[in-house]
């Protein structure tokens, strides 16, 4: 979440940044401009809050084991779903034994009181070969629940922290469909601090006096009960009932059978078809404009401009087709059903990919930003990290693209940007001492945005633009739609180049110190 999570803005010329430490969701590292070199910006980082904020009722995953209630005998048959899908940098993130295919997310806001109301409705299947007896839906715990049923029969629940707990009234079958409905109400807010240094995350209220979600890996727990990890991606839906004189925006596009509203509400309903991580969900509810277009191919182009957001947003919004088209050249066809934005004044310290419509905060609202999370959507939200561990597969590509562009746009001279950076680089430890691959809990949101363009690069000048270029396109069109890992990655360039180029991947992406002169300055990088 954080960026990919928090965005640098413009680059800072001709120095070398020692050390980005990431908040929240994209991070912009440093762009090249036409024909010279300059460095990434500096991200100042967030204060650390643990593993646990000092928010009342608000938690982010743990980065130490629950309790071990994974394959555990349940009492009517069937087994107790795990508290956590397996992650090992957040044990207690997503819950085990069954996977979400759609969310329906049914509300009620009020912008004035932050008073929300809802009923979110899941649907999915039992994953656990021997069944379920009980099972585990994350949500923030200031968000009281009020009634649950489990395929249309009244279950009972438990709000343990961030983890509702739930019993159906009999046993779930092996594989069978599993429908779960949650009503719940309360006054939703961020994650405070949250894990890896990520930044605040979750519920955001706005200046103007509105509400948007934006939160990497925590956020969508904040508002509806979820299977919150990127290994259960799904479907989403929502509609949002909220007084006259409010708008609201989602993912997707508007549905046209809205049902009616109540007297001095509105109702909107937008749909999502595309699976994407929960982290992806989003809504904006504010007095904001619109600006609209489409796509080359037709597709709609919806972006929500705050009352409060920069003056620029508007113009900047209506550079997001032409941004597609150039990343459409890199990565293939544009894999989401709509494209846009979400501009808002209030100050995150962070932009969000959120699937079809980004969300840019203040200061973090420029093209540079523009370009990465838009980038996400091929990489991060068409192809979701199984782990993670495997976060490069988001940032670093779409901190690449960032560079792609400039390239393609303007010109920039990539390899003289390149050999600018690594003119500084031998005797800056801090750079090389993380991997972009399994760098360690909390660390996730780190080099990614500066060492994972660097290391991007010299990948290209190794295996060659021919194939280089080929497989930028060839690895969201294979994984699309999928959960992939950087195992999976490595070994899609060594089959399709035919060529073993392990050891030159595994000393940029998984080494901790400078790489070996043989692998340093490959190709035209070494002239």
């Amino acid at each position: 979440m954080p960026t990919s999570r928090r965005r640098a803005s413009a680059a800072l010329a001709l120095a070398l940044v020692t050390a980005v430490s990431v908040s929240s969701c994209s991070q912009v590292g440093g762009t090249p401009t036409a024909g010279d070199a300059v460095a990434p910006s500096r991200s100042t980082p967030p204060t650390s809050a643990g593993s646990s904020s000092d928010a009342p009722g608000i938690t982010v995953p743990s980065t130490t084991p629950g309790p071990a209630s994974a394959s555990a005998t349940g009492g009517s048959g069937g087994t107790v779903g795990s508290d956590g899908i397996g992650d090992p940098y957040y044990p207690t993130a997503g819950n085990g034994g069954y996977q979400v295919d759609h969310y329906d997310v049914n509300l009620t806001y009020d912008p004035p009181t932050n008073a929300l109301a809802a009923t979110t409705t899941i649907t999915g299947s039992v994953t656990s070969e021997q069944g379920l007896s009980r099972f585990n839906l994350d949500l923030q715990p200031n968000l009281t629940v009020s009634a649950v049923t489990v395929n249309d029969a009244a279950a009972t629940f438990d709000q343990q922290n961030a983890e509702l707990v739930i019993t159906p009234a009999s046993a779930l079958a092996a594989a069978s469909p599993l429908t779960v409905s949650v009503s719940y109400a309360g006054s939703p807010d961020v994650v405070s601090g949250g894990t890896a240094d990520l930044g605040d995350g979750g519920w955001y209220r706005t200046e103007s006096g509105g509400a948007f979600v934006a939160g990497e890996p925590t956020g969508a727990s904040t508002w509806f009960p979820v299977n919150e990890h990127p290994a259960d991606t799904a479907t989403f839906a929502v509609t949002a009932t909220v007084p006259q004189g409010w708008n609201v925006i989602s993912n997707g596009v508007p549905k046209t059978d809205v049902p009616p509203a109540p007297a001095g509400m509105t109702t909107s309903s937008w749909v999502l078809d595309v699976p994407v991580a929960p982290y992806l969900d989003t809504i904006y509810i504010d007095k904001f404009t619109t600006v609209d277009g489409t796509l080359s191919d037709g597709r709609p182009v919806l972006s929500a401009i705050g009352p409060d957001a920069p003056a620029g947003a508007a113009d900047l919004a209506r550079q997001t087709s032409a941004v597609i088209d150039v990343l459409s050249g890199f990565f293939g066809d544009y894999p989401m059903p709509a494209a846009g934005g979400i501009f808002i004044g209030s100050s995150t310290g962070f932009a969000l990919e959120t699937a079809t419509r980004p969300v840019y905060t203040a200061g973090v609202d420029d093209l540079d930003t523009v370009v990465h999370e838009l980038a996400h959507q091929w990489y991060g939200d068409d192809v979701t990290v199984e782990r993670w561990a495997d976060i490069c597969l988001n940032e670093c590509f779409a901190s690449y693209a960032t560079w792609l562009y400039q390239e393609k746009v303007n010109g920039a001279d990539l390899d003289r940007y390149w050999k600018r950076i690594m003119a500084n680089s031998p005797t800056n430890t801090a750079f090389w001492a993380s991997p972009l691959v399994d760098m360690g809990p909390g660390k996730e949101f780190t080099r990614v945005y500066d060492k994972g363009p660097v290391a991007l690069h010299a990948l290209r000048r190794e295996i060659g633009d021919d194939a280089f270029f080929k497989i930028l396109k060839d690895w969201p069109a294979t994984y699309g739609g999928k959960n992939a890992s950087f195992d999976d990655f490595e070994t899609f360039v060594n089959q399709s180049t035919g060529q073993d180029y392990t050891a030159f991947i595994d000393a940029w992406f998984r080494g901790k110190k400078i790489p070996d002169p043989q692998y340093l300055y490959p190709g035209t990088l070494g002239n």
